[in-house]
C-alpha cells in the first residue's frame, strides 16, 4: 500500500447543515468496480449510502461530487468492524471451551462477547468518528 492511496465514490450532495457539514449520497457502482478493497468494504454491499462530510463550504444540494477517504482509514474501519469482533468471537469460544463449558454454552458466551464488543464500539462512536475523515472533490 502506497502512502496517499485513496478510496473514492461518486456522490450527490443531499443537504447542507448550518454547522459546515453536508449529507452526501454515495452512488456505489463504477467507483467500486476497480477498487481492490471492494470485497471487504460495506459501501460495496449496497447501492446507496449516506455519508456526513465535514468542511462542506461552497457546496449546494444536488451537486455531484467525489467523496474520498485514505485507504489506511478504510483498513482501520474494516479492523474495527470485522477483525476485532471476529477475534473476540474466536477467543471467547476457545476460552470457554477450554474452561470446560459445553458447545452450546461456549456458543452463547461467544455471541454475547461479540454483542458486548459491538456495544463498546457503539459507545466509542464519537471517538472513532474523529479518526475518519471524508474529503470532497468537486
Amino acid at each position: 500500500m502506497q502512502k496517499g492511496e485513496t478510496i473514492s465514490h461518486d456522490g450527490v450532495v443531499m443537504s447542507i447543515s448550518g454547522n459546515g457539514t453536508a449529507e452526501v449520497e454515495i452512488l456505489a457502482g463504477s467507483a467500486c468496480s476497480g477498487c481492490h478493497a471492494k470485497s471487504v468494504c460495506a459501501a460495496g454491499e449496497s447501492q446507496v449510502k449516506i455519508i456526513t462530510v465535514k468542511d462542506a463550504s461552497d457546496l449546494k444540494p444536488g451537486e455531484k461530487v467525489i467523496v474520498t477517504m485514505d485507504l489506511s482509514q478504510g483498513f482501520r474501519a474494516v479492523t474495527i468492524g470485522y477483525v476485532i469482533p471476529l477475534a473476540v468471537l474466536v477467543t471467547a469460544f476457545i476460552g470457554s471451551t477450554v474452561a470446560g463449558a459445553g458447545e452450546l454454552s461456549s456458543a452463547l458466551i461467544s455471541v454475547s462477547a461479540v454483542a458486548i464488543c459491538y456495544f463498546v464500539i457503539w459507545l466509542s462512536r464519537k471517538n472513532i468518528d474523529k479518526k475518519f475523515e471524508f474529503k470532497i472533490k468537486v
